[in-house]
């Protein structure tokens, strides 16, 4: 009786789902709701769609849990993400990771520990190699892969991103030093054989690191910059580095398109958070999203 409970649940997820039209390059994102008068949050993350130029939009996962950090599979029809439960604003114990079909509504959970936390995950444009947190109530740990295939980092690594040979990483020596120095890292091998490359050095704050395709360019957030963080890109060894976006305010969560042309993000020099695309030719920068003082728009991937 409960098998046939469960199938039925399924299939009305599935079954229901609306018929929604393909997008040609599906942009996934996070969203804070506010209520318009309190400015209070309603619901501290859900995950939206949309197509890379802002069409389409609309809102892929509901109910009472906190969605974040969500990635695009290469197949373009599914993302995966860390569902916390609870409405809170936060990752908490029992974050899993979930994988779900942004046509169908399907959804798969893929890793969970009841005890645990896994959040921050993030597939690579690299045949969507997985990297993630792992967090037990002792430290955060950088993992890579699933299942029998997942180790952990020797050292101290937060938001990474996979390479064919390794993973990106932000590395922290001290955490109470005010104001914070972090460094990027390519943390290449496993266990004690682990090397590691550092390509951008922690003489200020430098996070999220996104790469190109073609494992050519990498670009990351940065405080480098006096008058608030920039989307700094560079080839992958952290040489002939520039400052992609160089605008008032903040931008921040850079990642490329899969064309490599590319590269969308979040920025709050408009007066609220908002998700913006940068055209790597020309340098054009277009804002993508207008909460309207009714949500926050961050944590953009394609």
């Amino acid at each position: 009786m409960k098998l046939v409970l469960f199938l039925a649940c399924v299939l009305t997820v599935t079954l229901g789902a609306a018929d929604h039209p393909r997008l040609t390059d599906p942009t996934v994102f996070q969203r804070q709701e506010l209520n318009e008068t309190t400015g209070k949050t309603i619901h501290g993350g859900k995950l939206w769609i949309m197509e890379a130029d802002g069409s389409h939009l609309r809102q892929i996962t509901f109910g009472h849990t906190y969605d974040e950090h969500a990635s695009m599979y290469a197949d373009q029809q599914h993302v995966l993400y860390s569902e916390s439960p609870g409405a809170g604003v936060h990752v908490g114990p029992g974050a899993r990771l979930v994988k779900l079909n942004i046509y169908t509504g399907a959804r798969e959970v893929i890793a969970e520990e009841p005890v645990c936390a896994l959040h921050h995950a993030s597939l690579s444009p690299v045949d969507d190699l997985i990297a993630y947190h792992r967090d037990c109530g002792t430290r955060q740990a950088q993992w890579q892969n699933l299942g029998a295939d997942a180790f952990e980092l020797p050292m101290r690594a937060t938001n990474g991103v996979r390479t064919s040979t390794g993973i990106i990483a932000m590395h922290e020596k001290n955490m109470t030093q005010v104001p914070r120095e972090v460094s990027l890292v390519l943390y290449e091998g496993r266990g004690n054989d682990t090397t590691a490359k550092v390509l951008v050095d922690d003489k200020v704050l430098h996070r999220r690191a996104a790469i190109s395709l073609d494992e050519k360019l990498m670009a990351w957030q940065t405080n480098v910059a006096p008058n608030g963080d920039e989307i700094y890109i560079a080839n992958i060894d952290g040489s002939k580095l520039r400052n992609l976006t160089n605008a008032g305010g903040n931008d921040g969560h850079p990642w490329f398109s899969r064309s490599g042309e590319k590269i969308v993000f979040e920025s709050d020099r408009s007066g609220n958070w908002e998700i913006w695309i940068l055209d790597l030719k020309s340098g054009k920068q277009t804002q993508l999203t207008e909460g309207k003082g009714h949500y926050v728009s961050t944590r953009a991937r394609m």
